[in-house]
């Protein structure tokens, strides 16, 4: 039977309670000690009135462990509340389910204490020194609900857990069990709401778990995520988050995350999105091997960015100057759209796919392409002097102004018609394609769907 709480009495009052079983009463010369006497039902059911923690749970079992076999016997019912809707730690340096199940062994009652250890919806008492209440769900959403009256929360399912913004959480939660957890309510704009985890103190996921958090209010400043295969803190003020880690391999999403951190360790991470964000404070930002990494409108890139080693990279709409080091991985895909004051000596010989649309690309009078490359070049009005995409696979030149490019070498005709370039009837450059060298007039040209 389930046996609450009625007299909550601190560890040491309890330890007082017990003393004449664990030790012997002080004896009248206030020296030594009485002969210990036997502990019974009376006084356990004392103890667990008054207290679960850890240290006086295990000692009064201890006490009944030293009764003869005969008498352990009248202990069933103390035992079997013992674990009845109470938290009992099952690790060192507590001995208190060990203790019980050699209880229930020498009496013959294991099946019964098995059927009392599992964890069942509803309240039940916290292995905790103060007198706290916690609670058992099993349930998988939760849009208006007042867990704060308990101080920890175990969410058993083993399905993905929702939580709209309203409800209220305890100072604790743990999830055991789901491999996905979410606090960001979506409404019907797609706007996410997040929710307020003002008063918590930890959150415990499980090691692989896809914890979404977006726009969160107030996260605890020990948040621990470390075991997370994927994070959602978009949105978040991250302000209190001073020891902010990731697990190896994990996709990292900061979007409009605001008040990062100092020096974020990005590079065991597979996937990391900082669209948005500040980076002002990232002095060392590197990133893993074969990486995938969003940084569109990111602001106060650091000088010393390093994506050479990322598999894909999104720059769109950042202000690269200062970036004279920067280079790319051979294979990689490149997305530059809309970026600013790009560097001259930018390398893109060795990347798979390029788009610079919108861009301003008249500094560049040597732009070079790797060989079969994907190659986007749409809404551009300054264009170099002399292109070449002859040796890209796949070409995207619409919106472009042409008026200042002198020379245009595509690979063939399909190219070019596949390209949706529109060259305007006043242009007097020259049209190339690889292997033909004689130029082509106007009326050639029109031929084309390049053509108006």
């Amino acid at each position: 039977m389930f046996v609450d709480i009625e007299d909550f009495k601190s560890p040491l009052a309890v330890e007082i309670i017990l003393l004449p079983y664990k030790r012997g009463r002080l004896a009248p010369d206030k020296k030594s000690y009485l002969p210990k006497e036997p502990i019974t039902p009376d006084i356990c059911w004392e103890v667990l009135k008054s207290t679960n923690a850890p240290r006086n749970i295990e000692n009064m079992l201890s006490c009944i462990a030293e009764l003869p076999p005969s008498e352990q016997a009248h202990f069933k019912d103390v035992v079997l509340s013992t674990f009845t809707q109470r938290e009992q730690p099952d690790k060192k340096p507590y001995n208190i389910v060990l203790l019980g199940r050699k209880l229930a062994q020498a009496s013959g009652y294991e099946e019964e204490l098995a059927e009392a250890q599992k964890l069942k919806e509803g309240a039940f008492l916290s292995s905790a020194p103060q007198s706290s209440k916690a609670f058992i769900s099993l349930k998988k959403y939760f849009l208006n609900v007042d867990f704060s009256s308990y101080d920890k929360v175990f969410f058993l399912s083993d399905k993905k857990i929702t939580f709209g913004k309203k409800v209220k959480l305890p100072k604790n939660l743990e999830f055991p069990n789901s491999s996905d957890v979410s606090f960001a309510n979506i409404d019907y704009n797609l706007a996410a709401k997040g929710v307020d985890f003002s008063g918590v103190q930890s959150i415990l996921f499980k090691n692989g778990a896809s914890v979404d958090l977006r726009e969160a209010k107030n996260l605890p400043p020990r948040l621990d995520v470390s075991m997370c295969d994927e994070v959602n803190l978009s949105g978040c003020d991250l302000s209190e988050q001073a020891n902010l880690s990731f697990k190896d391999g994990a996709k990292v999403e900061l979007i409009s995350a605001k008040n990062l951190p100092q020096n974020l360790y990005f590079s065991i991470c597979d996937e990391v999105w900082l669209r948005n964000c500040d980076l002002s404070e990232q002095a060392n930002l590197s990133f893993k091997e074969g990486a995938k990494v969003d940084l569109v409108s990111a602001k106060n890139l650091p000088a010393n960015l390093d994506v050479s080693m990322c598999d894909e990279v999104n720059l769109s709409g950042c202000d690269l100057r200062g970036q004279a080091n920067l280079s790319f991985k051979d294979g990689a895909k490149v997305d530059l759209v809309s970026a600013k004051n790009l560097p001259q000596n930018l390398d893109f010989s060795m990347c798979d796919e390029v788009n610079l649309s919108g861009c301003d690309l008249n500094k560049f009078s040597n732009l070079c392409f790797k060989n079969g490359a994907k190659l986007i070049l749409n809404d551009i009005e300054n264009l170099p002097e002399k292109l070449d995409v002859s040796m890209c696979d796949n070409v995207q030149l619409e919106d472009c102004d042409f008026c200042g490019v002198k020379k245009i070498i595509f690979k063939n005709r399909e190219q070019m018609e596949n390209s949706r370039a529109t060259l305007p009837t006043s242009w007097k450059g020259e049209l190339l394609f690889a292997g033909e060298r004689a130029e082509l007039n106007w009326a050639m040209v029109t031929k084309t769907k390049g053509g108006r």
